[in-house]
């Protein structure tokens, strides 16, 4: 995202406004159920239900780190949840691979919650949660891998972000990103159009770092983190119906004062960009050298 289209809107403290005032009703609304999360339903194949699709992400990540968690010798390798929400992709992970989980999210609401969960499951002592900004990450040790699931288009920039995993994550670790990238190619005719509904699509979710994925990877690399896998999700996402579609877009053009008003707003144009490829939600695996 270059810094012309950054604003005030987009700092930390309203990032942090917008998921204490919107968690509770994308919690409600979204129909994660038990899942407990605020992130994508991927609808791949094979996937038959909401519960799967909304737990295609965590078994995504799962698969993408248990290699180099075998390689560790500590009994219980650590993980770091870098945006962790209400906390339902830590305890899922916490319970499938009997890991230690830390999650770290810049929302109170999220924090609570989050924390709520883990004491409601009996994880304890397996899983914690902080409040933290990216760019002012609270003092840990190195993980043993991280994973960020749609919060890397939250930070500051790609290269900050990469430098803060770099710092976080120990060397032969892995990180996973799920995520939202800009297409690398859009058609020349529709770039005016195409810049619009990004540029409606980044206010109304507060993002600050909507790059390409050769981008995303060169960021990487200049950390130190070499590339595995990366895979194209977006043909799995699912969006309203083409003109409940057009309906909720243009009437989310009006300007109301509302929170989620305004994430539905950035929720149809994001739709809108990814019907039209503007836009590619991917998972991104690297390892960091050693």
């Amino acid at each position: 995202m270059s810094e012309h289209h950054k604003s005030a809107e987009n700092s930390a403290s309203a990032i942090a406004e917008y998921y204490n005032n919107n968690t509770r009703l994308f919690l409600g609304l979204g129909g994660s159920g038990d899942v407990a999360a605020i992130h994508r339903a991927i609808w791949a194949p094979g996937v038959t239900d909401k519960a799967h699709a909304f737990n295609y992400l965590n078994v995504c990540v799962a698969n993408a780190l248990q290699p180099c968690l075998l390689l560790t010798d500590c009994n219980q390798p650590q993980l770091l949840d870098l945006g962790c929400g209400v906390g339902g992709t830590s305890t899922w992970l916490a319970q499938a691979l009997g890991v230690k989980v830390t999650g770290i999210t810049i929302s109170s609401e999220q924090q609570k919650l989050a924390t709520e969960r883990a004491t409601r499951l009996g994880l304890e002592s397996q899983v914690g949660f902080l409040q933290g900004d990216f760019a002012a990450m609270p003092d840990l040790d190195a993980s043993d891998a991280a994973f960020a699931i749609e919060s890397f288009v939250h930070a500051s920039n790609a290269g900050d972000f990469f430098s803060m995993a770099a710092r976080c994550v120990k060397p032969g670790g892995r990180l996973v990103i799920c995520d939202d990238f800009l297409s690398p190619q859009i058609n020349a005719r529709e770039k005016a159009r195409a810049d619009a509904w990004i540029r409606r699509f980044q206010r109304g979710w507060h993002l600050n770092n909507l790059v390409t994925a050769d981008q995303a990877v060169a960021a990487a690399s200049q950390q130190g983190f070499d590339l595995l896998e990366s895979h194209d999700l977006s043909a799995h996402t699912r969006s309203f119906h083409p003109m409940l579609l057009l309906l909720v877009s243009q009437l989310t053009r009006i300007p109301l004062p509302w929170s989620y008003w305004n994430n539905l707003a950035g929720g149809t144009a994001l739709q809108i960009c990814l019907r039209r490829s503007w836009t590619q939600y991917r998972v991104l695996v690297w390892q960091r050298r050693q």
